[in-house]
Order: structure tokens, then C-alpha cells, then sequence
């Protein structure tokens, strides 16, 4: 035993000194790493995608500026090796927010490959954004914008939920990994266009699968962001021609100010929105039936109409709500054709659907179904009138 303890004495005194002799790998503090914030892919033409990165630097100015570097890579785990011999610092993907992919590039290849390799990936967090851009990723990476925050932090904010771009989902990269696997609905993601200093909101980019096959409007993303049962919409615009008596001339006025007088314009400025959709669970004539309450400020009018007398407050909502059922029907006819369904309409098929379910059963009841939508507009409030 004495033997025993002498070896045992001897051995960990051996350890101890060889650990002393390996050589220390100390982990990168703060300061040495370069914490990528936005990244871009734009398509190459071959199997590789072009990938930008942004990574913003604090300067002594009190000021942050912005570090951009760019490679060709089959995959997003060669190209941050590829990345990471450019910079002086160690790259890391911890701190990502935005990943933006050009149009062409989600229109050719699909978002799904970048997307669940960075979604599978644990340093990087669940409520990244996502967003399209019209014509190359690289172009905003590396753009100036004088007058903005830093570039990270400026995407950042505008792809965050506001009132006034309400009118797409600003979807994470989680969420469009839901929207994708999904078996009632397609993905949409906000589409992003770079105009001179400024990135601009612009309109709603559709998918089928992974792949971008189309877009809405800013007017139309309203309206099936009203159906899926968003609360609060932004402000909408109607323009209405006014009805002149026949025979009567306006003196004294250009052809250009004569036709600006024959419109009737109302700015709706919405505080509440339900929508409600249903379907009637046939299998050979199905039919939607869609319900939207909305609750609006009038903020803005320069009709001829007295709003203060009943008769013709009543009939300024009716004609209200007459418009909002013609586009909603028109909006909804488009994208049935285009075999899209945003709005999630196949989940009231879904619900009284007998049977195995799959996007396949869907998408036929889709194809056949009828719309029927109602509309219901309460006027709470009045601002100021022109």
C-alpha cells in the first residue's frame, strides 16, 4: 500500500507538469471577434452562391463604420471559411440579424438550402430576419447610406414590425421555416428595393416551396394580412371619380385641374381589424366565405359629400366597403391563378375536410373554390378634413 501511494504521488506530479508544458489556446475576447450582422446571397450562374457579409467595427469617433467581404461558395459553411482568411479578426455568426437573398438567386435556386443549413446552425438565433432585394444583395451590403445608422442596425430596424409597413409578415428565419413545412399556406417575405441612399419596404415577394414566383402590392398585402387576422393595419387610400350632371362646363379651368376635380379621395386610417374565413366543407364546389371587420379613422377627405348628414355618411361607408370587397375578390381570383394561397384560406378547408390531409388535397380544393367576401367598415372617428 505504501508502494501504491508513493506511484500515485509520483504519477499526478508527472501530470501536473506535462499539463504545464501544453501549449494554451486562449478563446478570442470580444475585441478580436468580427460578428457578422448582415449577409447576402446573389446567384453566380453555376452551383456556387455569392455570399456578402456586413460586420460593423466601433471607431474611435464614437461612431460606428462597417467592414464588407465577399466569396464564392457551394455551401454557407465553406464560404465563412473562405471569409474568415480575409479578416483580421474571427468571424462569428452569433450576433446575425438579416439575411437578405436577391431576387434572381430566390427565383433560380430557393431559400431552403442557405436557410435550414443556417437554421440547423446553433449559434445562430431563431429571430434573424429575412427579406428579398431587388436586384443583388451585394450592392446594398456595400452600399452608402449617409445619414443612417450603421448599416446592421439599420436593416435591422426597418424589417422590424411597425403600423406603417404592416402589410407583410416580417417573417424570421423561424417563421419561414414554419411557412414552408406548412400544409395550408405559402411563405411571403418582405421585398426590399435599394433606391439612391435609402432601402425602401417596397412590396411582398410569394412563394411556392422555397422558390419566389411572384409579389403583391403594398395594397394587397393589406388585405391578407386582414384576412390572417392582423389587428392593426396601415393607413389605405381611396379615389373615387365624382359624378357630374350632364351638360355642365367648368370655366376657366385646364383639361389637367378639371379631371384632378372629378375625384372624390378618402384616407382611412384603420385602429382594429378581424377577418373570419370559413368554408362550407364541399369537396366538389367548395366555397370560402371570407369576413372582414374593420374599425377606421377618417383621416382625410376631399369629396363634396356632407359627412355630417346621416344619408350621406351611410352611403361614403357603403361605398367603402363595396371598393374593399372589388379588390380583396380581384386580389383573390390573381393569386388562385397563380396556384398561391398567402392568406392561409386552406386551413378552413382543412378543418372540414374528411380524411388524410396533405398540401396536395389543398391546393385541388383551392383551385376550385369560390369566394364570397363581406365587409364591414365602422368610421369611429373623424381627423382632419380638407
Amino acid at each position: 500500500m505504501k508502494r501504491l501511494g508513493i506511484f500515485m504521488s509520483v504519477a499526478l506530479i508527472a501530470v501536473i507538469c506535462l499539463g504545464g508544458c501544453a501549449p494554451e489556446f486562449e478563446k478570442p475576447s470580444l475585441e478580436d471577434m468580427a460578428m457578422i450582422g448582415v449577409i447576402g446571397f446573389d446567384y453566380t450562374g453555376d452551383q456556387d452562391v455569392k455570399v456578402s457579409v456586413s460586420i460593423p467595427v466601433p471607431s474611435s469617433r464614437d461612431k460606428e463604420m462597417t467592414q464588407t467581404y465577399t466569396t464564392n461558395a457551394s455551401v454557407t459553411s465553406e464560404a465563412m471559411v473562405m471569409l474568415s482568411t480575409m479578416a483580421e479578426r474571427t468571424m462569428s455568426l452569433s450576433q446575425l440579424r438579416v439575411i437578405l437573398f436577391s431576387e434572381e438567386y430566390a427565383r433560380k435556386v430557393g431559400l431552403s438550402k442557405v436557410l435550414l443549413d443556417l437554421y440547423r446552425n446553433p449559434i445562430v438565433g431563431e429571430n434573424v430576419f429575412v427579406a428579398i432585394v431587388k436586384g443583388r444583395a451585394e450592392d446594398v451590403i456595400r452600399g452608402e447610406f449617409k445619414h443612417k445608422p450603421e448599416l446592421n442596425t439599420y436593416l435591422n430596424n426597418l424589417l422590424r414590425p411597425r403600423v406603417e409597413t404592416a402589410f407583410t409578415s416580417f417573417a424570421s428565419i423561424k417563421d419561414f421555416v414554419y411557412m414552408l413545412t406548412s400544409e395550408v399556406c405559402d411563405p411571403n417575405l418582405p421585398y426590399l428595393v435599394k433606391r439612391g441612399e435609402d432601402v425602401e419596404v417596397w412590396r411582398v415577394a410569394l412563394f411556392r416551396g422555397d422558390k419566389m414566383i411572384d409579389y403583391m402590392s403594398q395594397r394587397e398585402g393589406k388585405l391578407v394580412q386582414a384576412m390572417v387576422g392582423r389587428g392593426r393595419l396601415p393607413r389605405m387610400n381611396f379615389t373615387f371619380p365624382k359624378k357630374e350632371k350632364k351638360g355642365t362646363k367648368i370655366e376657366g379651368v385646364s383639361a389637367e385641374k378639371s379631371s384632378e376635380q372629378k375625384e372624390e379621395q378618402i384616407v382611412l386610417d384603420f385602429v382594429w381589424a378581424k377577418g373570419r374565413v370559413r368554408s362550407n366543407g364541399s369537396q366538389t364546389k367548395p366555397l370560402i366565405h371570407i369576413s372582414l371587420e374593420m374599425r377606421a379613422s377618417l383621416v382625410g377627405y376631399t369629396g363634396t359629400k356632407d359627412l355630417e348628414k346621416k344619408a350621406q355618411f351611410d352611403a361614403l361607408k357603403t361605398q367603402l366597403e363595396a371598393q374593399i370587397k372589388k379588390e380583396a375578390t380581384l386580389m383573390l381570383d390573381r393569386l388562385q391563378k397563380a396556384n398561391i394561397d398567402p392568406a392561409q384560406l386552406e386551413e378552413s378547408l382543412r378543418q372540414k375536410y374528411h380524411g388524410a390531409w396533405n398540401r396536395t388535397v389543398g391546393l385541388k380544393l383551392y383551385q376550385k373554390a369560390e369566394f364570397d367576401v363581406q365587409v364591414s367598415i365602422e368610421i369611429i372617428g373623424f381627423g382632419t378634413m380638407d
